[in-house]
This record gives structure tokens, sequence and C-alpha cells, in this order.
């Protein structure tokens, strides 16, 4: 029995022995662990305290885009002041690279990244967010990436292979923001290439805000060129940059539809939209300054083509045209909401001083000034051809035709409704102090005040040839037909129509109009028929017909018993001339 016990406790003792060597061995093993952890964590902190997110050019990296490869998402490379002749790639990455002070003015112009003329200067390519950032640098000297443009355009492809984006190239998908840059002297000179300073392509999205865009040079979009894509342009200066077709400051592209916010367009220069030019595309145009630009076709501040932007609380004026638009041209089919612009001052030889709504187009143009512009031929605010616009609510004072149609011109086949204007003080050297309609137009007046207009010839507030108006509720006042041209007596000093017209006039007020020789109010000529209903005539007066005259085949109805009314005409004598017209 002793043995058995003594066997037992020798067996206990080795179990025991093996627990200890066991309990040591895992202890062992545990620290050699905790041991490898604490190498490890400490590997790391000294990885993160070292690791700094700016990184310094040139005194990290002898180059920016040496800089950028070895950079990671989140990274902040710090631009010393200097000249740095390079082109330079973000590579997809979320970093900033800025000046070291990007809100001095002195720090961006003396940090400097020069393209050499060798492609664009910076390019976002791949697919770079908002958290990619250009902030504060100088970029010049780029000449563009080559490029090929493909897209549909009424049942045809249309292939654009050229050059874009000679300061900045902004494709696939890249929305970086781009502020607070000076982009300058940048030049693409082959044939359709676009974006002399910025390219935004490729639906792309950026943020081009605070930067000042100027002395760039390309075929289209001399200052930024858009196309398929959705960029915010804000807050910019675009000066001095020069485009050989369209938009000299912007060119708004093909499906492009960015919004242009509280920009500081001038003295930018194109064919046409020397300031802005839009073509298939639906873009806010809002809150911009776009002055003193100049085109030769079309739109000397903006140009619109087959396009429907929204284009409210600009200020366009000063700017010039060789024809069709010194302010705005519409063209193409383009039917836009053009709302609460101030649209002043400006220039050009032909059609529309202010504005000019050309082929098929059907804008609603309302509450604008339209004041004070100058055109030699054709409509000193307004000039409307082929077309069927809204006009309504606006301000249409001041303005100068050389010829015919101080404040509007209506021509060939246009059907506009005309309501609810101001239309005042508008001088024609010929035809039309207020409005001129020709060529088989039939447009609609309601509810305008029209007054203190002035013809040198005839028609102070309207003059109608060959054409169908309609006149309903308006305030004809104070217009002249003075006269003085011997080949083109003063007649019809509100209202005049000529060659074959017809007019429905019901309701109105004609008051204190003035003609030298025939109506004072109204007077029709030549097979013209006027229909009047409900008018009151006041203080008109001519040579002959104070209220109204017709003459020739000319034929003036009236209610049985007559409804208009009749106070201090002169002459105020009603009756039948020779040929059974109505006086």
């Amino acid at each position: 029995m002793d043995q058995d016990k003594n066997i037992q406790k020798d067996i206990q003792n080795e179990n025991n022995k093996q627990h200890s060597k066991n309990i040591s061995s895992w202890g062992k093993i545990v620290g050699l662990a905790l041991g490898v952890v604490a190498v490890v964590a400490v590997v790391i902190l000294v990885a993160v305290f070292l690791h700094s997110p700016y990184i310094s050019v040139p005194g990290d990296y002898r180059s920016i885009q040496e800089a950028i490869e070895a950079a990671g998402d989140g990274d902040e490379i710090v631009v010393e002041p200097g000249l740095y002749y390079e082109q330079i790639d973000f590579l997809g990455k979320d970093i900033t690279i800025r000046s070291t002070d990007p809100e001095d003015p002195g720090v961006i112009a003396e940090t400097v990244i020069d393209g050499r003329r060798r492609g664009s200067v910076v390019t976002f390519q791949n697919g770079e967010s908002e958290n990619a950032i250009l902030k504060g640098m100088t970029i010049a000297g780029g000449t563009g990436t080559r490029d090929t443009l493909v897209h549909e355009y009424e049942g045809e492809e249309y292939v654009e292979d050229s050059y874009y984006g000679g300061g900045i190239y902004i494709s696939g998908n890249s929305s970086p923001i781009i502020t607070l840059n000076v982009i300058e002297g940048n030049e693409i000179e082959h044939d359709k290439s676009a974006g002399g300073g910025i390219a935004v392509l490729d639906n792309s999205n950026p943020t081009i805000s605070g930067n000042t865009i100027e002395y760039n040079k390309s075929f289209n979009g001399a200052g930024i060129y858009t196309w398929k894509s959705d960029p915010l342009i804000e807050e910019n200066i675009l000066r001095e940059n020069d485009a050989r077709n369209y938009g000299g400051g912007i060119f708004i592209d093909f499906e492009a539809n960015p919004s242009i916010s509280v920009n500081d367009l001038h003295n930018n220069r194109s064919t046409s939209g020397g300031g802005i030019a839009v073509f298939y595309a639906n873009p806010l145009i809002s809150g911009n300054t776009v002055n003193n630009n100049r085109s030769i076709w079309y739109g000397g501040g903006i140009a619109v083509f087959d396009a429907s932007p929204t284009i409210e609380n600009n200020d366009v004026s000063n700017n010039s045209a060789r024809n069709n638009g010194g302010g705005l041209a519409l063209a193409e089919g383009s039917s836009p909401d053009i709302i609460n612009n101030t649209i002043m001052e400006n220039y050009t030889e032909e059609n529309g001083g202010g504005l000019a709504i050309l082929e098929g187009s059907e804008p609603n143009v309302i509450d604008n000034i339209i004041s004070e512009n100058v055109v030699l031929l054709g409509g000193g605010g307004i000039y409307i051809k082929e077309s069927s616009p809204l006009i309504e609510g606006n301000n249409i004072v001041e303005n100068l035709v050389q010829q015919d149609g101080g404040g509007i011109a209506i021509l060939t086949d246009s059907s506009p409704l005309v309501t609810n204007n101001v239309i005042d003080e508008n001088t024609a050297g010929r035809m039309g102090g207020g409005a001129v309609v020709h060529g088989n137009s039939s447009p609609v007046f309601e509810d305008n005040t029209i007054s203190n207009n002035t013809a040198v010839a005839s028609g102070g507030g309207l003059f109608v040839q060959r054409s169908t108006i309609t006149m309903e509720r308006n305030v004809i006042s104070d217009n002249m037909a003075q006269g003085e041209l011997a080949d083109l007596p003063g007649s019809g000093g509100g209202i005049i129509l000529v060659a074959n017209s017809t007019a429905t006039i019901l309701n109105n007020e004609f008051t204190g109009n003035i003609a030298v020789e025939l109506g004072g109010g109204v007077v029709a000529f030549d097979d013209s028929v006027i229909e009047l209903k409900e008018n009151d005539f006041i203080a008109n007066e001519a040579d002959e017909g104070g209220a109204f005259i017709g003459f020739g085949e000319a034929s003036i109805e009236r209610s049985d018993p007559d409804d208009n009314t009749y106070r201090d005409n002169v002459p105020e004598d009603l009756e039948e001339d020779e040929d059974n017209n109505d006086q």
C-alpha cells in the first residue's frame, strides 16, 4: 500500500513539473508576442510622427511633379515662390497644391508654373474629386492636350480632333477645385482647339472660383471651354481673352450645363459671343458683369445658338458686334429665359443694338432694362426676325437707330407677344420711333406704355408695313413724327400703316401724339385696313387728321355708333374726305 502511494506521489510531482514548464513556455510566448506588438506600435508611431502631410517644393522635392508622385491622398504640396518649368498631372490623387499664401496676389504672381509651350500646364484626367485642389498659383505657357470629342447632333456624328486646355486640362469625370489662381498667356494655335485657359470635358464637374483668367487664346472658348460637363464657374475675372470663333471669355458647348455666376467678363474678343457663347446647352448664367466685349457676327456680350439657357440678373453693357446683337444675340431656334438683366449702351452696325432674336428663336424676355443701345440699321433696343418671342415687363428706353425701329424692330414672319412694357424715349432716324413692324409679321401689343418716342420721318410710336398687328389696352402718348426727311413726310404721330397692312386697335389711349403732316393719332395708306374700337383720342395733333385719317384705298372701320372717344385733337374734324375715308 505504501508503495502505491509513493508511485502516485511521483506521478503527481511529474505532472506538476510539466505544468510549470508549460506555464513558463506560454509566458515566454506571450511575452514575445507582446514585444512584437510593442515594436510594431513603436514603428507605426515613429512613421506617423515622421510623415508630414505638408510637402515642400523645392525643400523636399525639386519639382512639383516629383512631389505629386510621392504624395498620398490628403497631402498638401506647398510651392515656394519661383518659376517652375514643367507640366504637372495630379495622377488621380486627392491632394492640394498651393502657393505659400494663396490670398496674396504678390505671392501668386511669383509662384509660376510655366508649361514652356509643350502641352497643358496642369492636368486632371483620372477622376480626381473635389478634394484635389489647385490654389494660389500662376499657370502660364500652355498649349493644350490632344483629344478627340465625339457627339451626335441632329442625326449627324461630329468628331472634333484637336487640342484642349492650354493652361488646365480637366477630363475623365474629374471634379477638382481650381481657386485663386492666375491663368494667363496660354495659347493653342490649332484649328478647332478650345479652352486656351481651361478646358472642362467628358462629364467633369470642377469648381472654378476666384481665378483671374486673362490673355489666353484658342479657336473656341479662349478663357474657359466646357463640353458635356457641368462645372461651377463663379467669381472669376475673365479679361483680354481672344477666340477666333466662339466665346472670347467662355464657350459652353454641347450638352454642358454649368452654373456661371458672379463673374466679371470684360475686354474679351471672338467672332461670335465676345463674352460668352452657348451652343446646344442649358447653363445658368446669373449675376455676371459682361462689359466691353467684342464680336464680329453674333452677340458682342452673349451669343446663344440652338440652346435654352437661363440668363438672369446680369449686367450686359458697353459691348459691341459688327452684326446681330451688340449686347446679346439668339439664333438657330434658341429659347432662353432672359430675365431681369441690364442690357445697356451696347452697339452694333446691324440688327439689334441691345438684343437680336433670330432664326426661329422663342425666348422669354422678361423684366429687363434695355436702354441707351445704338444700331445703324434695325432695332435700337430689340431686333426680331423670323421669331416669336415673349417680350414682357421690360423698360425699353432711350435706344437709338439710324434707320428704323428705335425701340423694337419686328421683321420677316415674326409673331412676338409684346406685353406690359415701357417703350419710352426711343429715336429712329427714319421710321418707327417706338417700333417698326415689317415683312408679313403679326405681333400683338398688349398693355404697353409707348410714349415720348421720335421718328425723324414717320411713325413716332409705330410704323407698320405689309404686316398685321393687334393693339389692345396700350397707352400711346407724346410720340412724334417729325417729317424732317424731304422724301418721307412726317405722318402717324402714334401709328402709321402702309402697304396693305391690317390693324385691330381696341381699347387703347392715344394722347398728345404729334405728326407734322398727317394723322396725329393714327394714319392709314395704301389699301391698309384699321379696325378702331373703344379707343380714347385726346390732344393729338397733325396738319390733317388730329385723331386719325386714311388715304388712298385705306379703310378705317368703326362701330355704329362710334364707340371711340375724342377730345382736344387738332384738327377735330371727323368728316369723310373726298375718297370716303374716315378722318
